[in-house]
């Protein structure tokens, strides 16, 4: 996956992280990416102060804790993209409205173990004519064997990385009926 904000940085600081990672980096500031926290480094400082933790692979229920113990303020950006792309990650949008219900079979299973924001990059949707989005989760509904759904917010790729980068607020997408549906 390639998201579509930003500009290349070039070799990666931490062993092993990928693309994705890299890519959510573009266009900020040195000072604004890897940032001590205690023991550990948090991927991105936002302007207003809020630890954007990027995570891509598999988390213990354990490093959760721990991270979010050490890193206070933050979010978690995880990666959605095969899911959502692949139809196991579905969205039942309203028009008009920025709230979304979501399902998700074979989620990841340690997202219950967060406490701080969770966020799902979920690429370009084709829910939303290709769009790069991100999925705040609200809400999770009972787990239930293998399935997770819930309630959230749709933002644009763009608009999260603009308040990673500046700290402009977070506008939510909004999904609009197509043309030839409007009365």
């Amino acid at each position: 996956m390639t998201s579509k904000c930003g500009a290349d940085l070039g070799p990666s600081r931490v062993r092993g992280e990928g693309p994705w990672n890299q890519d959510w980096r573009r266009r900020l500031s040195s000072n604004q990416q890897f940032v001590p926290r205690g023991e550990l480094e948090g991927d991105v400082l936002t302007p207003c102060g809020h630890i954007v933790e990027l995570q891509y692979g598999p988390l213990s229920r354990l490093n959760i804790e721990f991270r979010e113990r050490v890193y206070g303020t933050m979010v978690w950006l995880f990666y959605a993209c095969d899911a959502h792309r692949n139809g196991r990650l579905r969205l039942r949008m309203t028009h008009g409205r920025p709230h979304v219900n979501f399902a998700w079979s074979r989620p990841r299973e340690t997202l219950d173990a967060c406490r701080r924001p969770v966020h799902l990059d979920l690429g370009e949707s084709n829910q939303a004519d290709g769009l790069h989005l991100v999925l705040r989760i609200n809400r999770c509904h009972p787990k239930q064997p293998g399935r997770l759904s819930g309630s959230g917010v749709l933002y644009t790729a763009e608009a999260f990385h603009n308040w990673m980068a500046h700290g402009l607020p977070l506008t939510p997408f909004i999904h609009e009926a197509p043309d030839h549906a409007v009365a």
